[in-house]
Formats: C-alpha cells, sequence, structure tokens
C-alpha cells in the first residue's frame, strides 16, 4: 500500500495549537467557495468525512480557520482523493469562532486501500 503524507505547513499556528486527526475515511462531500459567495469571509471551504459527516466538517481559511488555508494543490488532491474514492485522514485544531467550535483542517493523509 503506497501513502502520501502531505503536511501543509501553516503560518501564523499558535505554538499552543496541537493538531488532532481523525479517523481514516473517505470523503463524503467538498465545498470549495469562492470570494463572490455570502459566506466566503467565514471560510473558504469544507470537507465531510463519510465517518463523521452528521456531527462535524473540516474547514479552511475566513474568520472560522483563521491563519490555517489550504494550498491550491491541497484542494485538488482532495478533490482527486473524493473523485477516485481514496481514504483520507486529517489533521485539524479546534478553533472558537463567536462561541461556536471549528475543525480546521491544518495537513492530511490519502491513502489507496
Amino acid at each position: 500500500m503506497r501513502r502520501l503524507l502531505l503536511v501543509c505547513a501553516l503560518s501564523g499556528l499558535p505554538l499552543s495549537a496541537r493538531a488532532d486527526t481523525t479517523a481514516t475515511s473517505s470523503i463524503a462531500q467538498l465545498m470549495v467557495l469562492e470570494p463572490g459567495d455570502a459566506s466566503y469571509k467565514l471560510f473558504h471551504g469544507a470537507v465531510w468525512l463519510d465517518h463523521d459527516k452528521a456531527q462535524w466538517n473540516y474547514r479552511w481559511g475566513g474568520l472560522q480557520c483563521k491563519g490555517r488555508e489550504l494550498s491550491d494543490t491541497s484542494v485538488q488532491l482532495l478533490f482527486a482523493a473524493f473523485r477516485s474514492e481514496y481514504q483520507v485522514t486529517l489533521e485539524y485544531v479546534m478553533t472558537d469562532y463567536k462561541g461556536k467550535p471549528f475543525r480546521c483542517i491544518t495537513g492530511l493523509t490519502i491513502s489507496k486501500t
């Protein structure tokens, strides 16, 4: 089994931020927002994983995930994993915006099973 490990080194992460890891799962849904979207100010995209899609989504960018952007390459990798039904494991940190918790992506691993 071949694994591709991609760790997105994002600037602006506080030293105390420790990333958690999701269970390995397929992607149920991928959302990418453009600057003209009403929600773009809050977040720039989100991923729902099959294993916990009813409880969580994993976001990047915007006010909810400030300083935690995904590169265009990382977004393309997520789409390729979604399209090819590969398994992903996400690294994320919990953030709080206006009293609500959000899971913000800081890295990802894609695996073919």
